[in-house]
């Protein structure tokens, strides 16, 4: 039988959002049900010792099997290492949770840990059952995946997220970053926490907020004729921004040169053409007009494209000095993103990818 004990969570009251009661019965029912779909029978009784306890009896061909169950909304990585560490040994610990991070679920499995992912991932492994598969999600996906990132500033909260994976958002530091209203950044964070994108302190689920960003980012690329001259007088009207990249709004690589320039292991030639991101349909408009577009894509001089979010061109990172890249280059999420597009090389590349200087997030 499972042992079901509530935890605490706090949330900000003005959200709407389940209640610790709600979020238990559910997290219950689900596990109820995926156990069904495997022949395991599984029935809740209420403890008469405390109001705060329920026992779900799990009936096997071969015994019962009890054990302590903790049910939360997200778990991380820390989270997990957390729950390990305060398993008991005498009942087995069951962790139920809408999202748990992979590197979760392998602390959760190196102690002898069940879990069960409401995404659909369930594991129990004691004396009387042994289940280790993949079930039909607990609910839908796709919220988290479009609902909560179709605005810019969505995707540029999870952008800023990603960025540090390792560490808390607050609402007030994140607009200032990204230069956005902070009712604006506290609806997108809430959206993100409902769809179990964000813990309630503010740090982002790896790989889970990349993911559902990939699915909501999009780049159209515009084939050039010639690269843009930072020293013409052209410069200004392209809007190129090429001094202070870090504090002004202006062109940002991207892509295959970007990656190379961050060290993601990519191959590309040195004289790779490059990929930008302009900030607005009048830039690219006038990219088209003084650059002209290429007849042929494989002769093209680079490529543009309108930024998805404002971001892209904002706080820049100037690499001449580390990689030699001449242009300012977006930052390490947002090539990323557009790497990750390449769903063989791209997905390949970056799962190589162990960067030192900050947190994957992939």
């Amino acid at each position: 039988m499972f042992l079901y004990s509530r935890t605490q969570t706090t949330y900000s009251p003005n959200v709407t959002r389940r209640t610790t009661t709600t979020l238990h019965l559910d997290a219950v029912a689900a596990l109820s049900e995926a156990l069904s779909r495997i022949g395991v029978v599984a029935n809740l009784l209420p403890r008469e010792s405390s109001a705060d306890k329920v026992l779900i009896d799990v009936v096997t061909e071969a015994a019962g099997q009890r054990f302590e169950v903790e049910v939360k909304p997200v778990v991380t990585a820390a989270q997990g290492a957390l729950l390990t560490g305060s398993a008991r040994r005498n009942i087995p610990l069951l962790v139920i949770a809408d999202r748990i991070a992979t590197d979760a679920k392998w602390s959760l499995r190196d102690a002898g840990v069940n879990f069960f992912d409401r995404r659909g991932e369930l594991r129990i492994v004691s004396q009387a059952l042994f289940v280790d598969t993949l079930v039909e999600p607990a609910f839908s996906l796709a919220r988290g995946r479009s609902g909560s990132l179709t605005s810019q500033v969505a995707k540029e909260v999870a952008i800023v997220c990603l960025m540090t994976p390792n560490r808390r958002h607050g609402v007030r530091e994140t607009a200032r970053y990204i230069d956005r209203a902070p009712s604006a950044v506290s609806k997108a964070m809430a959206g993100f926490r409902d769809d179990g994108l964000l813990t309630s302190a503010g740090e982002a689920m790896v790989p889970d907020l990349f993911v559902a960003l990939l699915m909501a980012w999009r780049r159209q690329p515009v084939a050039l004729q010639r690269l843009p001259d930072p020293e013409s007088h052209h410069a200004q009207l392209l809007g190129l921004g090429c001094d202070r990249p870090a504090i002004t709004t202006g062109w940002a690589l991207t892509d295959t040169r970007a990656a190379a320039s961050w060290g993601i292991p990519i191959v590309a030639s040195g004289d790779y053409p490059p990929d930008f991101y302009v900030p607005s349909e009048s830039a690219l408009l006038a990219a088209r007009s003084q650059l002209g577009e290429a007849t042929n894509p494989v002769s093209r001089a680079c490529t543009v494209a309108v930024a998805p979010v404002r971001l892209a061109c904002l706080r820049r990172m100037d690499h001449s000095g580390t990689t030699g890249e001449q242009w300012p280059v977006a930052n390490h999420i947002i090539v990323a993103l557009d790497i990750a597009q390449d769903q063989a090389r791209g997905l390949e590349a970056l799962d190589q990818w162990n960067p030192e200087e900050f947190f994957r997030a992939w």
